[in-house]
């Protein structure tokens, strides 16, 4: 019984050492003749056994392959902007020049009676005169500086809109009407004017015209900063294509702005007079220039919403400056052959906001549309319907604490290099 136990255990401990040594030499020499051979070849003889090894194997050579092989490979390029919009992390565009137009909406000046029925009642007021719209040019040039340390790309740009120029008239007709005095009776016309002058008063026809111009001069430092870098992106048909990053972008500003707001006011009368003594002609007309020149500094900020070829966004700047004003009033009566000439000058303080909502569109790699709203307030400025002075006072003064507010859109395309 022990003779058989001893003689199982040798036999177990036999096939146990084959399992171990045996088998595993076996499969492990078939590995080798399979694999090891050429893993052994690759590190001994060098890189160009792998090429060979994947070769002898059936396997396709591939890209990866032939460049640990050291042969001679043909790799895809990337484009140094982005490949749909041309934009980029770092290829921002050294030169942008925008030409559109402007069309702008003004408000009214304050109101004032100029022209009244015997009994005080306003017939014609400046604010009647509704200056409507007015097209105007814009361009804009923009210039890449280069990179700060803080990772923002700066730009000069030189910025001008204007040209917009509003021209309004409105008339008043009264009737003729039979009056009593003390010298006796006549017939005249119905209107009259607070002057209290022979040629404005008992007049048959009044009218009062009112003209304005605005043009506008800009020199900005935008910083723009960097955002995202951008990323390449494996299109279904296995090549790699460079794209920018979209998302929101926001930007500063900090430059000078210039504004020159030139305005020109006539009111007109014309009447007869006609009594005992015989017909008198009245003829009286007054003219008013007035010049808003303004100067000082800009800030602003602009929002930015990035989708490749389209962009949408907002932009606010405010400028407070420096007006130097002044108004120039001349009235020329018939039956005073000495006419009224007053001037009177003054600077003081000035107020520019302005908001844009604006939407981009690039329609060819170089070219893209733009359009957009505009609003902007003026503040501290010499309107020339508000220097009329009823009392002649001396000396003249210019009334330069005016304010118009401007609305409308703007349309224009964009050229880069």
């Amino acid at each position: 019984m022990k003779a058989r136990l001893v003689i199982a255990l040798w036999l177990l401990v036999v096939l146990c050492r084959f399992g171990m040594s045996g088998g595993s030499a076996v499969e492990a020499q078939q590995f080798d003749s399979a694999y090891s051979g050429e893993q052994l070849e690759m590190v001994d003889v060098g890189a160009e056994s792998v090429g060979e090894g994947a070769a002898s194997q059936g396997w396709p050579e591939g890209a990866w392959d032939r460049a640990a092989a050291g042969k001679s490979m043909t790799l895809q390029g990337t484009a140094g902007s982005c490949e749909i919009c041309g934009a980029g992390y770092d290829s921002p565009h050294l030169l942008s020049w925008y030409n559109g137009a402007r069309v702008l909406n003004r408000s009214r000046p304050r109101a004032k009676s100029i022209t009244q029925d015997i009994s005080g009642n306003s017939l014609l007021d400046v604010q009647d005169l509704n200056d409507d719209i007015a097209g105007g040019y814009e361009t804009r040039v923009a210039y890449y500086l280069g990179r700060d340390k803080e990772n923002r790309d700066q730009f000069l740009e030189f910025v001008y809109w204007g040209l917009n120029e509003w021209s309004e008239s409105k008339a008043v007709s009264g009737t003729r009407t039979d009056y009593t005095s003390g010298s006796g009776n006549f017939t005249a016309g119905s209107l009259f004017t607070p002057f209290n002058l022979t040629d404005f008063d008992f007049a048959d026809w009044q009218q009062a015209e009112y003209h304005s111009e605005i043009n506008n001069f800009e020199l900005n430092w935008w910083f723009r900063p960097r955002q995202r870098a951008d990323r390449l992106a494996l299109l279904p048909n296995g090549r790699w294509q460079r794209q920018c990053q979209s998302g929101t972008f926001w930007s500063f500003l900090l430059g000078l702005r210039g504004l020159s707001l030139d305005e020109g006011f006539t009111f007109d009368s014309r009447g007869e007079i006609v009594g005992g003594s015989g017909t008198t002609t009245l003829w009286g007309r007054q003219s008013i220039w007035s010049q808003s020149d303004t100067f000082g500094l800009q800030v602003g900020v602009e929002l930015l919403f990035h989708r490749h070829r389209f962009d949408w966004g907002a932009r606010v700047k405010v400028a407070p400056m420096l007006n130097w004003s002044e108004q120039t009033t001349r009235m020329d009566l018939l039956n005073d052959p000495s006419p009224v000439l007053r001037f009177a000058d003054d600077t003081d303080a000035a107020f520019m906001g302005e908001v844009n909502f604006f939407a981009s569109y690039q329609v060819l790699p170089q070219v893209t549309v733009f359009g957009g709203y505009d609003l902007m307030w003026l503040e501290g400025v010499a309107l020339a319907a508000e220097q009329i002075d009823f009392a002649l006072s001396t000396p003249a003064r210019v009334n330069d604490n005016g304010g118009v507010f401007f609305q409308g859109v703007s349309l224009g395309g964009q050229v880069v290099w």
